[in-house]
């Protein structure tokens, strides 16, 4: 059923996703959650009529969307905290090339756990790790960040 609901939707929805997000990279991120979200679904989704279940994707990509924004919002609302509590004040620029000196793994963690807001839970179940294991990485990648900025 999943596969039928990707072939007959999958272009139309990407095409709802790239107007609402305005980039076809965001909005290819936000039909493979929609249809994830779709597959965790499956017994609510046999339930509805072709027109409901049609409904019920867009909704489903709005509402991710709307989360997306909302993360976002948070994030740059911790971004201007913590420049404004450190006093440091870094730029886009100057963050990036900070987080260029972890290994990609640790940046993306740390991107995602400090800058997007998530969960040390939600990291975990993302990353197949314990919320301890996302904690220790944290932790090391804070270690590394201190050590290179000293330099």
């Amino acid at each position: 059923m999943i596969t039928d609901l990707y072939t007959v939707y999958r272009t139309e929805l990407l095409k709802y996703c790239c107007m609402i997000c305005g980039n076809v990279s965001d909005a290819e991120d936000l039909l493979q959650e929609t249809f994830m979200k779709a597959l965790s679904n499956l017994d609510l989704l046999e339930e509805l009529g072709t027109k409901e279940r049609r409904a019920w994707l867009y909704k489903v990509a709005r509402n991710l969307f709307y989360d997306l924004c909302r993360r976002r919002a948070v994030a740059k609302k911790n971004i201007v905290a913590t420049v404004e509590e450190t006093d440091v004040g870094f730029s886009e620029v100057e963050t990036a090339m900070i987080l260029s000196m972890l290994p990609p793994d640790l940046s993306q963690l740390f991107i995602k756990r400090y800058f997007e807001g998530y969960t040390s839970k939600r990291l975990a179940d993302e990353y197949g790790l314990s919320p301890s294991g996302v904690r220790a990485a944290l932790s090391r990648a804070r270690s590394i960040l201190k050590e290179k900025l000293k330099e």
